[in-house]
């Protein structure tokens, strides 16, 4: 065998600059299927933390695109083609990581390691799927400082607890609204940076259950403390509504950004 000469500088190559080529080989292979015209993501500017630049994307003329993926490539690829926000979300990685859909396989562990990786190798900002926060307000203060410390923007808080989407279980509960509520004050007092946003989603109109009750729980949610709601399966011509009552923007997806615009969504779900 033929080795390599000592002073060779590709024979010990650090770990830091390997990974950074290793990246860069990665990111041209992505930009070679780039969307035409897709603008690139923009870079964070000195100083402004995850959650400030989170928030200056809200309240402009078309709201901002979220994408939900569920490995770093995934993340890496949405933002090379222009999505302003990703979602490190647990039905995405349970799909990526096992195979099978949001079953209640993931873990806290699981969640806040996988948004801790994908915020090593993205700039734009993240929402974190923190399911149910992990129990109690207890856990869920603990989640949050654990979602910020990892470089979450946004930590999404849900008010489903238990295995979810086991069709034919008696799992999977719609907790009661006060509970919730310490949940989000929790949230509130966790937060280390003030700019943190704090996604409240209230899955009733998911489970089954009455919209209005969605958006009573929701504007409940926000006066606790919550800056953005999420109420999935609510209908596109309600969304208004929901903002009027809650008095936050709403995440959400529709079939266009016109529509989304007309709706006035403050986050679009693709």
């Amino acid at each position: 065998m033929h080795s390599k000469p000592q002073n060779d500088p590709t024979l010990k190559p650090s770990r830091r600059r390997f990974i950074e080529s290793a990246g860069a080989v990665t990111g041209a292979a992505f930009a070679t299927a780039a969307i035409p015209g897709r603008a690139t993501a923009a870079q964070p500017s000195g100083g402004d933390s995850p959650g400030a630049r989170f928030r200056q994307l809200l309240g402009g003329d078309d709201p901002p695109y979220c994408v939900n993926c569920g490995d770093v490539a995934t993340a890496r690829l949405a933002e090379m083609h222009g999505f302003q926000i990703v979602m490190t979300g647990g039905s995405a990685l349970s799909f990526s990581k096992y195979g099978i859909g949001d079953f209640g396989m993931i873990t806290m562990d699981d969640l806040v390691e996988f948004c801790g990786r994908t915020a090593d190798r993205i700039a734009t900002p993240i929402i974190a799927d923190a399911d149910d926060g992990g129990g109690n307000p207890l856990n869920v203060y603990r989640t949050v400082q654990r979602m910020e410390k990892a470089g979450a923007a946004c930590v999404m808080i849900e008010d489903l607890y238990g295995a979810k989407h086991l069709a034919g279980y008696d799992e999977g509960k719609i907790l009661g609204r006060e509970a919730m509520v310490d949940k989000v004050h929790a949230a509130v007092d966790a937060r280390r940076d003030d700019d943190l946003v704090l996604l409240v989603r209230s899955d009733v109109v998911a489970d089954g259950g009455p919209l209005e009750d969605a958006l009573e729980r929701v504007t409940s949610y926000a006066e606790a403390g919550g800056d953005l709601i999420f109420v999935p399966g609510i209908p596109l011509d309600q969304c208004r509504r929901a903002v009027e009552m809650a008095g936050k923007p709403i995440l959400t997806g529709a079939p266009s950004l016109a529509a989304a615009r007309d709706a006035g969504v403050g986050v679009l779900f693709v």
